[in-house]
């Protein structure tokens, strides 16, 4: 908090702005003083599931909402800038152990589809969360869980933060 009033105060004294990056839904962000004291917040509204967590959604559509209304009771809607994701990860999984145990990395999009194609699994768009995702087995028996965002996704997210004034 002392951090971005210092920085506010130095740049607004010189006639600059600026511009905080925060994570969605974080208890530990103060975003109605970030709010009040900044030009704008830029919400990082991704990363539902991540690497270190089970496997899952990147931003699902309910998730995606529910984060921008949260943020919409404590911060002007003409301070929020909504960014949206575009990349995925690849959760493998052993037999036998935890999910993503055997490992995480990021995707592409066009990585995904790749993996899919070369594993021959099909590509799922999840009613639920409306992310695509896909699940196979490779050679070594891990079972890969892939979840990611594309066009499909992007356009719903940025469908629905204009609906709401974003």
């Amino acid at each position: 908090r002392a951090l971005v009033q210092e920085l506010a105060n130095d740049l607004h004294s010189r006639g600059l702005k600026l511009f905080v990056s925060v994570p969605a839904n974080n208890p530990e962000f103060d975003y109605q003083l970030i709010a009040k004291v900044t030009d704008g917040l830029i919400l990082m509204n991704y990363d539902q599931h991540y690497p270190g967590g089970e496997p899952g959604a990147i931003a699902g559509q309910d998730w995606f909402v529910n984060n921008l209304t949260t943020l919409l009771k404590v911060a002007p809607r003409e301070k929020i800038i909504c960014a949206i994701g575009n990349y995925g990860y690849d959760w493998s999984t052993q037999k036998g152990k935890k999910p993503g145990q055997a490992g995480v990395h990021n995707v592409s999009v066009q990585e995904a589809w790749l993996e899919a194609r070369d594993s021959e699994a099909t590509i799922d768009f999840d009613s639920d969360s409306l992310n695509p995702h896909l699940v196979y087995e490779d050679d070594q028996k891990n079972r890969h869980d892939v979840w990611y965002l594309d066009a499909v996704t992007s356009l719903n997210q940025m469908r629905a933060a204009r609906s709401m004034g974003i």
